[in-house]
């Protein structure tokens, strides 16, 4: 691969993947913001069947799938005896994109997402970039550089966030450990509200660039000590960030 051909980078579509688009796709949405953002509080039941039916517009085959993907991502829990109750917040699948996609940026809730991610991407990345400095082929090897240089702001914040979600998802799979390539759905929604609500306190973006690039380069190199230190000494930028944002939106 010419790394030089490289300048931009599509940001995979990873909302809801699992369902079919229309009815019962925008029906999981509006359903899951309303409760994300507290439109219906923890224990608070969601109205009636058909209530739901009526209010937005849709079949009650379209409302039963609805709640099931919902019920599947922790947010609701139903019952015969009062219906669709929300869980509390400590019961969501706080992995999922869609729910960490749906609270209101500026929530202190949202922040703390943000925060503990951060904190477990510390634990895992950098061993994750190690593995890949062992693992990874030839092909990822060209991709991760390639990525890592495609994080530049004259390329524009689409084309950023696309580069530099396929530099952590690439290193996660090619680490060779199917675990760790399955948490490319935590680093999918953590980079997505970094860019969104972080990007007022992120480090200059030719910094950015030179960190990615650090760790691309020893990977490529093969150097799995430096991968590692370099990938640690980044998130630790990330972290100092993220924690700032929380303690703002406390």
């Amino acid at each position: 691969m010419d790394t030089k051909q490289i300048l931009t980078f599509d940001l995979p579509d990873k909302v809801l993947t699992s369902l079919p688009t229309g009815a019962v796709k925008d029906t999981v949405e509006q359903l899951g913001k309303s409760i994300v953002q507290g439109v219906y509080e923890t224990d608070a039941v969601l109205p009636r069947e058909e209530e739901l039916v009526e209010k937005l517009n849709v079949s009650r085959t379209v409302v039963r799938e609805a709640v099931k993907v919902l019920c599947g991502k922790g947010l609701v829990r139903t019952a015969r005896r009062y219906g669709s109750r929300v869980c509390p917040f400590e019961s969501w699948n706080l992995l999922d994109p869609d729910v960490i996609r749906w609270h209101d940026p500026n929530s202190p809730r949202t922040a703390r997402i943000y925060a503990e991610a951060t904190d477990m991407r510390i634990i895992f990345e950098p061993e994750a970039a190690a593995l890949a400095a062992k693992n990874a082929s030839r092909e990822q090897r060209d991709l991760i550089v390639a990525a890592a240089k495609g994080i530049d702001p004259k390329h524009g914040d689409a084309a950023m966030i696309g580069a530099d979600y396929t530099f952590h998802a690439t290193i996660l799979q090619a680490s060779g450990n199917l675990m760790l390539s399955q948490l490319q759905n935590i680093v999918y929604a953590v980079i997505l509200f970094s860019y969104s609500a972080g990007r007022f306190a992120a480090p200059e973006e030719k910094v950015v660039q030179r960190l990615h690039v650090g760790v691309a380069e020893a990977i490529d190199n093969g150097e799995a000590d430096l991968a590692r230190k370099r990938m640690h000494d980044m998130l630790k930028a990330n972290q100092a960030m993220a924690r700032e944002f929380a303690a703002i939106a406390k």
